[in-house]
């Protein structure tokens, strides 16, 4: 298992195209799995320093004891596929399969993890939306209820994030065939946290300002039809539905295109505004619509995941709870209990797989784009040299 300083700053973002970092004497140069060039990528820069524990963009050579060229060839072959993905990239398959083996091989620093972050978030929101009913009696029961959806949203999305990042960290050790524990992660992840939270406002923020674009383009063309006359009702109904039907289409594609905001906060250590610039970088051209699927995809699968699981739970809960004669209204406590316990088990089941799809795609995107296989490659034979010793 890797220290807490060795996976500190595990991916830095490249900044120029120096050459792969050497090798130890006498070793050959990692070779592509995939097929693909072996030159003429932009390839992750030197950035150890003396003193300083080594990253996956500078693995240390070997000196003293046996290299990674003494290994069994059953070992040798490993190194191409030391952990949960293949180190070149990736297929649908590899991105899901790797996330459902990021899981069940390591259960307590995923679904564990995510029962005690969705907790320790989600007791507040409880809290809050208890306090809400009790204390707002003057307002409109729906009012209170916009108001108590708008508290849980935004502790479960607090909740998703800080889950998310976490997750990540878990996958990019798995990559590597390390196992992260419970300590481990939270010790490399708890100082980027702040960061974490602060790309999430920020990307709520922008989707506030697109929406309020949108409405306001609706709004006037709206207006600007109603002042030509009758004729034109058909009309601006139809381009209404239009811009509408355009504008969610933009928002799917946006949302989709940032969802490796994450994993660059975690593994690339970079702000908020940073790590959305990059996230946007690394999906441009072709490639962003391939990730915005996939993006897709994962949800549609995550989405069915929590239908199942809550359908028994909720029939089960709404049978005893209509059984004892408990009030089942929207702003009962019942009903508000039942609602963050079925988030706190779907949550825990279904953040840390979708959280580890986004860290395969962002490792496939830096894999097609920068090289960064050929560098991983060169930790996978590091790691088994030490381990060989």
């Amino acid at each position: 298992m890797s220290t807490p300083e060795q996976s500190s700053r595990p991916w830095t973002a490249p900044g120029g195209m120096p050459s792969v970092p050497p090798a130890s004497p006498g070793s050959q140069p990692p070779q592509r799995t995939d097929g693909g060039p072996q030159d003429g990528r932009q390839q992750p820069p030197h950035t150890s320093r003396p003193g300083q524990p080594p990253t996956w963009q500078q693995p240390p050579t070997t000196g003293g004891g046996p290299g990674w060229q003494q290994l069994p060839p059953e070992d040798v072959a490993r190194l191409h596929r030391p952990g949960v993905a293949p180190l070149r990239p990736l297929l649908l398959s590899d991105i899901f399969g790797g996330a459902l083996q990021t899981m069940r091989r390591n259960p307590e620093a995923t679904i564990g993890m995510g029962l005690i972050v969705m907790a320790v978030l989600l007791v507040p929101s409880l809290l809050g939306s208890l306090a809400t009913v009790r204390l707002l009696t003057s307002l409109a029961p729906t009012d209170v209820e916009v108001l108590t959806l708008t508290v849980n949203l935004g502790f479960s999305l607090l909740a998703s994030y800080a889950l998310t990042g976490m997750i990540v960290h878990v996958v990019g050790e798995a990559v590597l065939g390390e196992k992260a524990g419970l300590g481990a992660t939270w010790r490399a992840v708890r100082g980027r946290l702040p960061a974490l939270i602060g790309a999430m406002l920020l990307m709520g923020l922008l989707m506030l300002v697109g929406t309020v674009v949108l409405v306001l383009a609706v709004v006037l063309l709206v207006m600007a039809l109603v002042e030509t006359g009758g004729g034109m009702a058909v009309l601006g109904v139809i381009l209404v539905v239009l811009v509408v039907l355009g504008a969610l289409v933009l928002g799917v594609w946006v949302s989709g295109r940032l969802t490796l905001a994450p994993a660059a906060v975690v593994l690339e250590r970079l702000g908020p505004w940073r790590s959305i610039a990059r996230a946007w970088s690394l999906t441009r051209g072709r490639e962003g619509w391939r990730v915005v699927g996939i993006s897709l995809l994962a949800g549609l699968v995550t989405s069915l995941v929590s239908f199942l699981v809550q359908l028994p739970l909720l029939g089960v809960a709404l049978w005893a709870l209509a059984s004892g004669g408990i009030d089942l209204s929207p702003l009962s406590t019942s009903t508000l209990v039942m609602d963050h316990a079925f988030q706190l088990v779907v949550g825990a089941l279904v953040t840390p797989f979708t959280a580890g799809v986004a860290a395969l795609l962002y490792l496939d995107q830096r894999m097609r784009r920068e090289g960064l296989d050929v560098v991983l490659v060169r930790v996978a034979q590091d790691r088994a040299a030490r381990r060989a010793r």
